[in-house]
């Protein structure tokens, strides 16, 4: 796919066949970097399959405004890659008219900072040889465990397509739909567990081998059985479903425990929370 400009996204779009198939894929920088320059509008491919917008999260290493644009260099471990930012895509949620029709400079976020974590969102480019992302959205990176929890899934996502579903512990195929409103099939899963690697909940159940409380087993299966919404399941709600078992306050303290150990993430804030084996 061509494009030097951040205009245009609809006609990339229709050139690559319309508004289908627009799931985010988590990434590394170095899935994006590794992926042959083209100068093209050929489908972009990563694991024999196409992708179109992208998600990933690194550190901000240079921020450099320009007039057209304004370019970040993002690295995340793996690699580095210049992020733009376009008036045209408003990632920063900025006005981008003048009250006299002309379009404005694009805005710096002071949000978003050098050598703090961010999170973007958009499409890899081609012009001249280079790659870089055009984002639709950057914002920082506010909770850590995000960091922990991307990275997983990147992992857990290019081997699925490389290497097809994951299977239990116990040996039994097991079905993971693809997408952030997929369903927990037949309990929690662990990537790591399934690809070889410790860890994970395992076929003997919710707490097993990880020193829980029956308490906090309950909770956690709650949460990981949950409908797996992108923002999660609000703690109240955990509250409701073990209102007859156990004290709300007692809950509480055990969702605190488990995000300490990482078994559980905030998402869109303090009150909503996700299970970091429901990918």
């Amino acid at each position: 796919m061509t494009g030097g400009g951040g205009g245009g996204v609809d006609d990339d779009n229709k050139a690559r066949g319309g508004y289908k198939n627009q799931t985010i894929r988590p990434v590394t920088i170095k899935q994006l970097t590794d992926i042959p320059v083209q100068e093209t509008d050929a489908p972009i491919m990563l694991d024999n399959e196409e992708i179109k917008q992208v998600t990933f999260v690194g550190i901000v290493r240079n921020i450099t405004p320009q007039p057209i644009n304004i370019n970040y260099s993002i690295e995340d471990g793996t690699g580095i890659i210049d992020v733009r930012v376009w008036p045209s895509h408003g990632a920063h949620g900025d006005n981008d008219m003048m009250d006299d029709g002309e379009r404005r400079n694009p805005t710096h976020d002071p949000s978003i900072e050098v050598d703090k974590y961010v999170r973007v969102y958009g499409d890899l480019k081609f012009f001249n040889s280079k790659r870089s992302v055009s984002a639709h959205k950057i914002r920082p990176v506010k909770d850590h465990n995000e960091i922990t929890y991307h990275g997983l899934e990147a992992v857990y996502v290019h081997l699925t397509k490389t290497r097809g579903p994951p299977s239990k512990a116990g040996g039994g195929a097991m079905s993971v739909p693809s997408g952030a409103n997929q369903q927990q099939a037949g309990g929690a899963y662990s990537a790591g567990a399934a690809y070889g690697g410790g860890g994970g909940y395992g076929a003997g159940g919710f707490g097993g081998g990880m020193n829980m409380s029956s308490l906090q087993a309950a909770v956690l299966e709650v949460i990981a059985q949950a409908p797996q919404e992108s923002h999660g399941i609000q703690i109240s709600s955990v509250q409701q479903k073990l209102t007859n078992r156990f004290q709300s306050t007692d809950i509480t303290k055990a969702v605190e425990w488990l995000i300490s150990e990482g078994h559980l993430y905030n998402t869109i804030d303090e009150s909503y929370v996700k299970s970091t084996g429901s990918f």
